[in-house]
């Protein structure tokens, strides 16, 4: 036995079953005391930046009608079958109590409201995904930490001169992480990837401890353990020797995964990787032998990626002389094509290809770019792109208070009393590519190769027929003059004879929280958000031109359109309704800085993973 719970085992139907609840674990439930730091008024950390980039120039000869013509048939070219949770989430260890929750009865409600809303659109939990650079020197005990102010913390950190320019601390974790973790899944449903520490591959014994908790304790939520982060910087940051490379560090994973053979866990094929980000690529350990050698162990390949640094590693980058380069599809078409070659070498193996953590720049981001509308746009049309080009997964990272790109922040500690969460422009990204590719897990994706860099489209199938169209505006114009129309027909059949579209939208590429998706938003300002989406929902309905064979659909620079091709189409991408929609609000506060949390009582019969009754309203890398 891990430790000592109490827990209410599932019954019944996922439709109509209790939940799993872990209570009553050692060194957890401790009193609760209120600290007396005064709150802050204002704040200079990243997540904050009132920073404003001034938008690109809109480009000249923009075409103002653009013709998309869909085949009424599956087309060759279509993307593996992807799931509207395509898009989730990579949360720094380090931080993982700041956006989780204080421990497994203290969950973060606005989390789990950023949460729901995915579940309710993609028709299944988010992906969640807890590592990062801090977990390779982490280590996990059985007990929390009491802090200087006598707290009981599941996460302590300290830091040391590791060599790592992200400044990642070392960590330890109590084992309430993963009971965290297990109650968030038995809300909202979420499934998980989890990082084993890698720092110390001969003296791996707590890494086992973790492994088989890791199992034991989220079950099938658990998708895979992510054994080592970004192995090919090791000897770059001091962790290893400078002759170390890939035959070495086969050498270490061969080692690790024979004593986690070990231990005896339920799946063999358990372990992502081998998850390179910078001075190895992933075809160069493919072919090395990395699946010859370890694929009875591996159930997905991961890669790290993001598009630019601010790490300060080649100078001072300004963000304003860099924000247009992701304001075209050619970034979404650079990303892709670092993996031409290794993608379809995955695919082949049978093996998911994931995106294991990315965002707009890595250390940070860039403040006025990554917190920026035109981030937003640029998340779309990545996920788009990687899907089409067969990734199953893509997972934005959120980082801590000095990040610029976190989808979403909770207030530092000593403003939690009077602040609610801020939401980063990247979340709606999330919202949007679940929405347009729904709950069918069906949904086959091609790039539609429009003429223009600056107003890229993408096509979603399934099973054979076209049922909705993603239209971008990456132009920031408030005059009109850069809208354009999109011109849908069909190829071999007749259009409907009315189409459906939601819109992401904003004033311009630069704005940080003037942002609708479908007329709702997530928060006005910083400190405004509790992850739930305010203001009514707006589809507009657009009449087609069955004479002429054609539906014309408005694209204002700029903004997303997401066109439904059906009423049905829309119906499968839309949450529920109002009444029965899953949301949390605040039922407890801690009194240490008034956290919101959820109450114990409230948790065992929330109804996020099927509990019994109608539904509750309610930096690194």
């Amino acid at each position: 036995m891990l430790a000592s719970s109490f827990i209410l085992s599932l019954l019944g139907t996922a439709a109509n079953a209790a939940v799993s609840i872990y209570t009553d674990i050692p060194g957890v439930n401790a009193p609760l005391t209120t600290s007396t730091a005064p709150f802050a008024q204002s704040t200079e950390n990243s997540a904050y930046s009132s920073l404003v980039l001034a938008a690109p120039e809109p480009p000249q000869g923009l075409q103002k009608d653009v013709p998309i013509v869909l085949s009424t048939t599956t087309p060759a070219g279509v993307s593996i079958n992807q799931k509207g949770s395509f898009l989730g989430f990579s949360v720094e260890l380090s931080i993982a109590d700041a956006i989780l929750g204080y421990n497994s009865t203290v969950l973060n409600p606005p989390l789990l409201n950023y949460l729901a809303n995915l579940k309710e659109r993609a028709g299944h939990g988010p992906t969640v995904r807890v590592g990062g650079n801090s977990q390779d020197e982490s280590a996990m005990f059985p007990t929390t930490f009491t802090d200087a102010f006598g707290h009981q913390r599941m996460i302590q950190k300290w830091r040391q001169d590791n060599g790592n320019p992200t400044e990642t601390p070392n960590i330890n974790f109590a084992i309430e992480l993963l009971y965290t973790m297990g109650n968030i899944s038995a809300l909202v449903d979420a499934d998980w990837y989890f990082g084993l520490a890698f720092d110390q591959p001969f003296n791996d014994s707590n890494a086992m401890t973790v492994a088989k908790a890791t199992e034991d304790i989220l079950g099938h939520h658990l998708i895979a353990l992510q054994l080592g982060n970004e192995p090919d910087l090791y000897a770059g940051h001091g962790r290893r020797p400078e002759t170390y490379h890939i035959p070495e560090y086969f050498t270490e994973y061969s080692h690790f995964l024979n004593d986690l053979q070990l231990q005896n866990l339920e799946r063999e094929k358990i372990i992502l990787g081998p998850s390179v980000c910078c001075t190895w690529t992933t075809q160069e350990v493919l072919d090395a032998g990395y699946l010859q050698q370890f694929g009875n162990w591996i159930n997905t390949i991961g890669v790290m990626h993001y598009p630019a640094n601010n790490c300060g590693l080649s100078g001072v980058i300004n963000p304003q002389d860099i924000f247009g380069n992701y304001l075209t599809h050619k970034a979404a078409q650079t990303f892709v094509d670092n993996y031409l070659t290794t993608a379809p070498s995955v695919i082949n193996a049978g093996l998911p290809f994931v995106v294991l953590e990315t965002n707009t720049a890595s250390c940070g981001g860039f403040p006025g770019l990554s917190d920026s509308f035109g981030a937003a746009l640029w998340g779309i049309d990545s996920a788009f792109a990687l899907a089409a080009m067969n990734f199953s997964q893509v997972l934005l990272h959120v980082g801590g208070q000095s990040t610029s790109y976190n989808p979403f922040t909770p207030p530092p500690t000593n403003m939690s009393k009077s602040h609610m969460w801020t939401t980063g422009a990247i979340y709606y990204s999330t919202l949007v590519v679940a929405e347009a590719f729904g709950k069918s897990n069906a949904s086959q994706i091609i790039d539609l190769n429009l003429p223009s860099e600056y107003q890229p489209g993408y096509a979603i199938y399934e099973n054979g027929v076209p049922t909705r169209v993603a239209l971008i505006n990456f132009v920031s114009d408030a005059s009109g003059a850069s809208d354009y129309n999109g011109v849908i027909s069909f190829n071999g059949g007749t259009v409907p004879d009315h189409v459906s579209v939601r819109y992401l939208e904003s004033p311009s590429v630069s704005e940080k929280f003037n942002i609708k998706w479908a007329g709702q938003t997530m928060g006005s300002a910083i400190f405004t958000s509790d992850g739930r989406l305010t203001g009514d929902v707006e589809t507009v309905f657009i009449p087609c031109d069955q004479t002429a064979n054609t539906c014309t659909v408005p694209v204002k620079a700029p903004s997303v359109a997401l066109v439904f091709l059906s009423d049905d189409a829309l119906s499968q991408s839309s949450p529920a309704d109002a009444a029965s929609s899953l949301t949390f609000a605040t039922s407890v506060y801690t009194g240490k800085g008034q956290h919101p949390i959820i109450d114990p009582a409230v948790l065992k019969t929330m109804n996020g993973d099927g509990g019994p009754g109608p539904r509750h309203t309610g930096s690194t890398s």
